[in-house]
């Protein structure tokens, strides 16, 4: 004889037997869970750039952007900062090349730059 645990019969059982508990037993109960829910810790891999206790109250980017989304904006922000600093100093580096290439075909360099 195989007795296999349905979870819709162990819900209704246990709807059933609440009924049957007086306020003070339920109040009881409930005060209980609540305390329980307070203190249970959840155990996750979170990904943040904010401190955890940023996370304990809802913030408007939980209900903008999903929490399964945000590593990826994150890293692609990153990535984007990468790119425009890596040109931006390429860019910087070409024009002072540039300008000494000019100073050296004007003949515009003071003598202490052949002297190194």
């Amino acid at each position: 004889m195989t007795n296999e645990l349905d979870p819709r019969k162990i819900a209704q059982l246990l709807t059933q037997s609440t009924r049957q508990l007086d306020e003070a037993t339920l109040s009881a109960l409930v005060n209980a869970r609540q305390n329980a829910l307070k203190r249970q810790s959840v155990r996750a891999a979170v990904f943040a750039l904010t401190p955890t206790s940023a996370h304990t109250s809802a913030r408007w980017t939980d209900r903008l952007i999903p929490h399964s989304a945000q590593p990826w904006i994150a890293a692609g922000l990153l990535a984007a900062i990468l790119v425009a600093g890596t040109s931006y100093w390429q860019h910087v580096q070409e024009q002072q090349i540039g300008e000494l290439d000019v100073a050296i075909l004007t003949d515009d360099l003071p003598i202490e730059a052949f002297v190194d």
